[in-house]
């Protein structure tokens, strides 16, 4: 399989090393905030009964989209 839409990510945090394959759809139709939004609302939910959806987003800096 050839990983022409596969993108790698690299990230240290604190003496741990991640390297993500990320791969981009042609056809997505969601953008990758929503994307991680929903991910964290639903699994938030899920197991967190206690959990709701806040409002406001809490960013320190606007969303890419905002602009």
């Amino acid at each position: 399989m050839a990983d022409k839409n596969a993108v790698f990510l690299t990230r240290h945090i604190g003496n741990t090393t991640y390297k993500v394959r990320v791969y981009l759809s042609e056809t997505a139709e969601e953008t990758m905030e929503d994307k991680i939004l929903r991910l964290i609302r639903n699994d938030g939910l899920a197991n967190q009964p206690e959990c709701d959806i806040m409002e406001l987003p809490q960013m320190s800096r606007p969303s890419e989209r905002s602009a």
